[in-house]
């Protein structure tokens, strides 16, 4: 394949290209945008642990259940990730959680 066949390949398939340009685009900035999101509520989580705040901890509680699955299962996981007493989900976990439950 040649330089010139090149050429032709991206000006008959421009829109196509474009268009996987722009999902990709989107998907890493929702990835990097949840990665933030999740950082900060661990952030808040420790702060909370460390402070022993019960009554914080038991509002935070009462409220997750008028949130969504995933937004429940976000807690979930930065909870366990700043008690000690309590076991994170493995990635494997949370990977399958994601992809079949869109959580």
């Amino acid at each position: 394949m040649n330089t010139l066949d090149i050429i032709r390949f991206i000006a008959d398939h421009r829109e196509v290209l474009i268009t996987f340009l722009v999902a990709l685009m989107a998907v890493v900035k929702l990835t990097a945008w949840g990665k933030s999101q999740a950082l900060a509520l661990d952030t808040v989580v420790g702060v909370i642990e460390g402070l022993g705040a019960g009554d914080v901890k038991s509002g935070v509680s009462d409220a997750t259940g008028d949130l969504s699955s995933g937004a429940q299962n976000a807690i979930n996981d930065s909870v366990a990730k700043a008690d000690p007493k309590k076991e994170s989900p493995s990635l494997v976990t949370r990977i399958l959680r994601a992809v079949f439950l869109g959580a």
